[in-house]
């Protein structure tokens, strides 16, 4: 456990907290209760190129030990990156606040508007567009949605260029093996995209080959023929039938299900006091999307709750990001298994409906690999038309369809946070097999597994994604994830 940097610490922690507070507010369509620029200034230690400093000197003395401390090191590591993040939120507040608050503002001119009915906000758009039945209605809205996004990405660029200075000031490098993760997602998926995607496209939206385009790829992963056997009160009664049977228990978890028109659509969970209490919110919503987003967010709410309360800042508050990618898609895959749907969700698919919610775990992972690649081009030339263009390109690698122009900046992150995904959705993959060896197939209703998953959520953000593969036996690997994606889809 740390004892350096006590107050750098503290106030770090606090600062977490508040940011934490204003992102579950944000998804859960609430008021502000404080912008970026205040939190900043309520916690100028954590924010300050002074703080980041701190860190960097205490994790290079601490990486120059002999013995080496693993605890101490990682503590820091995490400490350092959140540090490195809040920097760049300090060096442009204001296009900071601009992104933040971007999806609630009255942005978009719907398409026929005249001018009666006012300018409605971004969250209210995506929401409804990807169960839009008409190819036509979508694709207009969807013009209308890039072209309201457009126009930020000034402060896009601005963002991207802090991030670069603070990555710069904290030593942060671009990890490695993350192009070769992509390019082995992408390469390893492209026969079951080619081959089974291409043709579930077709079938659920009408797009040929060639002619799709971002709202056709939406429209099959949030509203696939099958969503109708997903109703949106189902959702939370589902997950409570394999909870019991899991002996499981979400103490501390708040869910919020309340419908707001600001409400962000699927399942976002926040620490707002952990481990005592996360508040996640959820939007019902007809479809497995929406119940694979609620499952995904109980494994980070359940990451959170599970160390102990005297638990360093460290391990409630920050962590490898690709833990809790690993914890979100372990239980995301549950809408992936045959008998779990029958047993949890009591729905029973035709072998074409279980394809499609498979090749919509197949694009997600694409996507996540586009994004990477992207962003790694935007770290070598800024984030700007060439970036665009990089990303442009692999979407339509990524998914056969085209992106609009004026979404192409959006996505990208100069935290790499697609290759954590990666990262995170594999060691979920090996997590899976495991379970299976040890406890069957139907792992998920085995209460002794309950042990073996209260084993890694109990310590939060301790433990590295490296580390726990090597407990797994093994080393960091892409391929148990390609292999299971096209598993699934057989």
């Amino acid at each position: 456990m740390l004892r350096e940097l006590p107050e750098l610490r503290e106030d770090a922690a606090a600062l977490a907290s508040g940011l934490c507070r204003e992102r579950y507010r944000r998804a859960a369509g609430l008021p502000a209760l404080q912008s970026l620029r205040e939190l900043l200034r309520a916690h100028k230690l954590a924010a300050s190129a002074e703080g980041t400093a701190q860190a960097r000197e205490a994790l290079s003395n601490a990486e120059g030990e002999d013995p080496r401390r693993p605890g101490r090191i990682v503590r820091l590591r995490w400490l350092l990156a959140f540090l490195a993040r809040t920097r760049a939120l300090a060096l442009e507040p204001g296009a900071a606040q601009e992104l933040f608050a971007l999806a609630q503002r009255p942005l978009v001119r719907p398409p026929g508007d005249a001018g009666l009915h006012g300018a409605i906000p971004p969250v209210a758009l995506e929401r409804n567009l990807p169960a839009e039945r008409a190819r036509e209605k979508r694709a207009e809205l969807e013009a209308a949605l890039a072209a309201a996004l457009q126009p930020a990405d000034g402060a896009r660029s601005a963002s991207w260029d802090a991030a670069m200075t603070a990555r710069s000031e904290a030593g942060l490098r671009v990890p490695d093996g993350a192009a070769e993760w992509s390019e082995k997602v992408l390469g390893g998926t492209d026969a079951v995209l080619s081959d089974l995607g291409f043709w579930l496209l077709e079938r659920h939206t009408g797009a040929k080959p060639g002619s799709a385009a971002r709202h056709d790829v939406l429209h099959l992963l949030h509203a696939p023929r099958c969503a109708g056997a997903f109703p949106a009160g189902e959702m939370q009664r589902a997950v409570r039938r394999w909870a019991e049977m899991l002996r499981l228990e979400f103490e501390g978890v708040k869910i919020d299900d309340e419908d707001r028109p600001l409400k962000h659509p699927g399942a976002h969970a926040e620490p707002i006091d952990p481990p005592w209490e996360v508040a996640l919110t959820f939007l019902p919503q007809e479809g497995p999307w929406a119940l694979s987003r609620l499952l995904a967010a109980l494994g980070i709410a359940l990451l959170r709750t599970g160390p102990p309360p005297d638990a360093p800042p460290e391990d409630l508050w920050f962590g490898d990001p690709a833990v809790a990618h690993a914890c979100a898609a372990l239980l995301e895959g549950l809408v992936r298994d045959r008998e779990w749907l029958r047993r949890c969700a009591k729905v029973e698919l035709a072998r074409d409906d279980e394809r499609a919610i498979a090749i919509a775990a197949v694009i997600d992972a694409r996507l996540a690999a586009a994004r990477t690649l992207a962003a790694l081009q935007a770290h070598e030339s800024g984030l700007g038309s060439k970036a665009a263009a990089a990303h442009r390109d692999l979407f339509v690698r990524a998914t056969g369809a085209e992106l609009p122009a004026g979404l192409a900046l959006c996505d990208l992150d100069p935290w790499l946070g697609g290759f954590a995904e990666l990262q995170g959705r594999a060691l979920a993959a090996r997590i899976v097999a495991f379970l299976r060896e040890r406890y069957d197939e139907d792992w998920w209703r085995n209460p002794r597994t309950a042990a073996s998953l209260n084993g890694l959520w109990a310590r939060g953000g301790r433990p590295t994604c490296a580390e726990l593969w090597t407990e797994l036996g093994g080393e960091p690997a892409v391929d148990p994830l390609v292999f299971d994606l096209s598993q699934g889809c057989r």
